[in-house]
């Protein structure tokens, strides 16, 4: 333990301040350098803000040791000039100057920043979470957007919101017939867009179950009309289902700045039975100006 020498355990003061005993000087120091001094030590508490840790000279608020006898800690918490919190390992010579040289050198092993970004191996972090190195899991799954839409061979919009701009998506969706029915279907595709009037790219990948029109298809869509079928929500006009009203939509005008990603079963599976499906996103406009507070 660091500055043992200075302090002296309860057993001891207590048997310096017994009942008889003449305590000297140096009795009354140990007494004093045993115990906190809000000043001294930079800690306080109050009923506002509870247990109030104030940094050391070069940051430092909380070090880790793994033994009592270790003269250099293990681990350090400390404040960042970057505004944010870190969590960083000593390097094992035990120097001072190894826990609190620059940041760019040293990075953390978790950094919290002002603001809600989370950055493990970095102290930079522009996004929610930032890792600077390999990341291990066991799966994961998209929860940027999910919902459920129905099976029965009708394109509907995978947003409430029409899209603009440039945008990039990862979509996982599952079909599931009746019991019995011998319908099964699950997509994964990657659709790429940059904006509606545009030459859009999926590329997907389908298993299915039974006959060919059990898959899932997906597709990017920007004319207008198709659009607004494509809204769940919206009552199907019955003079947009003519072969004349869907040849015309062939030819119709694109919008730029209003699109969609649809997706539907090329066959109805029947009443009742909805796609699932989950989205995460992989580009959008506010990448271009990454979060620095």
């Amino acid at each position: 333990m660091k500055n043992r020498g200075n302090i002296t355990d309860r057993k001891i003061l207590k048997n310096l301040f017994s009942k008889g005993r003449l305590p000297t000087d140096d009795h009354f120091k140990k007494l004093i350098d045993s115990t906190f001094n809000k000043v001294d030590d930079k800690i306080d508490i109050d009923e506002e803000d509870g247990l109030m840790i104030y940094p050391a000279n070069k940051g430092e608020l909380l070090s880790f040791f793994e033994d009592i006898d270790d003269e250099s800690a293990k681990w350090v918490m400390l404040a960042s000039k970057n505004k944010g919190l870190i969590i960083q390992e000593v390097k094992e010579s035990g120097k001072q100057e190894s826990k609190t040289s620059s940041e760019k050198e040293n990075a953390s092993a978790l950094f919290l920043r002002q603001g809600g970004n989370i950055g493990i191996g970095t102290n930079t972090p522009s996004q929610k979470l930032e890792v600077k190195g390999i990341v291990s899991s066991q799966g994961r799954i998209g929860n940027y957007h999910d919902g459920k839409l129905a099976a029965d061979g009708n394109w509907y919009n995978v947003f409430e919101k029409n899209l603009s701009g440039c945008n990039a998506y990862e979509i996982t969706a599952y079909v599931q017939g009746k019991k019995g029915d011998g319908k099964y279907s699950l997509l994964h595709a990657t659709a790429v867009c940059t904006h509606g009037n545009s030459k859009p790219k999926i590329t997907k990948t389908c298993a299915h179950y039974g006959k060919w029109w059990n898959k899932i298809d997906i597709r990017w869509e920007s004319r207008p009309t198709r659009v607004k079928l494509g809204n769940p929500q919206e009552k199907p006009d019955p003079k947009s289902d003519t072969w004349w009203s869907k040849i015309k939509a062939l030819w119709e005008v694109k919008d730029i700045n209003a699109y969609n990603l649809q997706i539907r079963t090329k066959g109805d599976y029947g009443n009742g039975i909805t796609i699932l499906y989950k989205v995460s996103i992989l580009w959008d406009s506010n990448f271009l100006a990454p979060t620095t507070e």
